[in-house]
């Protein structure tokens, strides 16, 4: 049953990619590609080294709040490693996986506080997803959404609260869950108002990206990527298809379509800017991640080519 999950999210993907590329044709694509305007991919690669930056010091923010004694270095592979895992699962869940990059002792704390950092990135999503509904839609149904998100500022407030409730949860093994039970104590004191200004700086960069890469495909303006952006990314974090691949492309070509987006430009936007948040990201994650566990070996080599030279 483990595997038959995985095997129908590839099944899925390979489906909806099959139909994309029958719709819109591969030599569409490359043509599109070639009149890539590259000088509009300087900002974006600027946007992507913010982002970053944000990410990484958000996430060390939130490692000492929680009472993790990280150091910037700690924290950054931690995040990096969490984004090389989260290539590969849909709706980056494999992000969760940050855990993995601490000390064993320090798993059960760290799981929580990146539920919470995954939590607070959902709310920014949120929150553009609502300022996005003052281009689709008229402004009484537009206000009124955001009559909502007010009103839901007090579960943002209390997301620490909510997240070390999960510790509860009978689902964890045993043994994680006793260590999972002095972890709400830890959590209580985080001020979430700081760490969500954070999250929408982050997501807000995600969008700028988009923007940027969509405009060196097609001249579209800013309303246009505001009014798509979210929903391309909702549609690839279903958990449905392999790393969103498929569903992703699909939702960029049908919710352009009506600014007079042209298929192949939305496609590969899409991918572009997939492949700037993501791919990237999880590439520096996966190098980093190999060059820490060489290490060790590194320094023996290093250390064994100096008593030879001595001898």
């Amino acid at each position: 049953m483990r595997l038959m999950k995985p095997l129908l999210q590839v099944g899925v993907s390979i489906g909806i990619v099959g139909i994309v590329f029958w719709r819109v044709p591969v030599a569409a694509l490359w043509s599109t590609l070639a009149k890539l305007d590259a000088a509009l991919l300087a900002p974006a690669l600027i946007c992507v080294a913010a982002m970053l930056a944000v990410r990484s010091l958000k996430w060390h923010r939130l490692l000492l709040a929680g009472s993790y004694p990280a150091v910037p270095g700690e924290s950054a592979r931690s995040l990096f490693g969490g984004f090389a895992l989260g290539l590969v699962f849909p709706g980056r869940i494999g992000e969760l996986g940050r855990c993995l990059f601490v000390a064993e002792s320090e798993r059960p704390r760290v799981l929580l506080l990146n539920i919470l950092d995954r939590a607070l990135d959902l709310w920014a999503l949120l929150t553009l997803a609502v300022a996005s509904l003052f281009v689709l839609v008229a402004r009484p149904a537009a206000i009124s959404a955001v009559s909502i998100w007010l009103a839901f500022l007090p579960v943002l407030l209390g997301l620490p609260t909510l997240v070390a409730g999960l510790g509860r949860l009978p689902c964890w093994p045993k043994a994680f869950r006793a260590q999972l039970a002095d972890t709400p104590g830890l959590l209580a004191p985080i001020r979430t108002a700081p760490l969500a200004a954070w999250s929408l700086l982050s997501t807000f960069l995600d969008l700028l990206i988009f923007f940027c890469v969509l405009r060196a495909f097609h001249p579209a303006s800013f309303s246009v990527a505001l009014a798509t952006f979210v929903w391309i990314v909702l549609a690839g974090g279903l958990p449905v298809a392999f790393s969103g691949l498929g569903l992703r492309e699909a939702a960029a070509a049908l919710v352009l379509a009506p600014y007079a987006v042209p298929a192949a430009a939305a496609l590969d936007a899409a991918l572009l800017s997939y492949a700037l948040t993501a791919v990237l990201p999880a590439i520096v994650g996966g190098v980093w991640i190999i060059c820490h566990r060489q290490r060790p070996r590194l320094k023996n080599v290093r250390e064994l080519a100096t008593l030879m030279g001595r001898a």
